[in-house]
């Protein structure tokens, strides 16, 4: 099968005088993307794009273009603690607004912060912590992980999560993420194609099982 030549475009509500914490902005990003999904209208946009590799872009944007962009964005706006996110349906480059194109897409990093506290019961996104990824990249991973998550689910499993929306998202050192990545529950184990940042074949996000909770910084 032809791997679809499309992206979809996620975008991050930057503000740099009042960060997001990093965490909070990889998880509202990774749930951006599911509702993108979870509310589409139509596949035509969708398939080819899902039974592919589903690429992300994952671009910032101050707090004045980040609202007039995402105004009917089809995820809406996800907010986790001060980080705002939104996802589009995927699309080729060249067919991206030329405002939204023209947004930086590397070098988002976002400080650690102080994390809002996870919701009982909602997903835990468990990131690599030692392939030291970017807030933009981590973000790119997480949504992979968690959709990826979300296509597992039953209808009224994925119903109830569209209805109720949330994530948290965690960094752990490599042998901590390696033993929750085999264990039970565990979502499917992200391997990224080292386009950017990371090498080829690196272990990157899953979805832990919900037991697990997210460490305390």
């Amino acid at each position: 099968m032809e791997l679809s030549d499309t992206v979809q475009p996620i975008l991050l509500r930057v503000d740099k005088e009042d960060p997001a914490a990093h965490t909070d902005a990889v998880a509202a990003a990774a749930v951006a993307c599911v509702l993108a999904f979870a509310r589409r209208t139509s596949d035509e946009s969708w398939a080819d794009w899902v039974a592919g590799r589903f690429t992300k872009t994952v671009r910032r944007a101050g707090p004045r273009p980040f609202a007039m962009l995402t105004a009917d964005a089809p995820s809406g706006t996800v907010v986790i603690g001060k980080a705002e996110a939104a996802a589009f349906e995927p699309q080729r480059y060249e067919d991206m607004p030329r405002v939204l194109r023209s947004l930086q897409v590397s070098g988002t990093q976002l400080p650690a912060g102080n994390p809002a506290p996870a919701q009982p019961g909602s997903p835990l996104i468990v990131l690599n912590r030692d392939l030291e990824m970017s807030t933009g990249k981590a973000a790119a991973q997480a949504a992979h992980a968690l959709l990826a998550w979300y296509l597992e689910l039953g209808p009224e499993e994925a119903a109830a999560f569209a209805a109720n929306p949330d994530a948290a998202a965690a960094e752990v050192p490599a042998a901590r993420f390696r033993e929750l990545s085999s264990g039970p529950g565990a979502g499917p184990l992200i391997v990224d194609a080292g386009l950017t940042e990371i090498d080829p074949g690196s272990a990157t996000a899953f979805v832990a099982a919900a037991e697990v909770p997210a460490p305390r910084r």
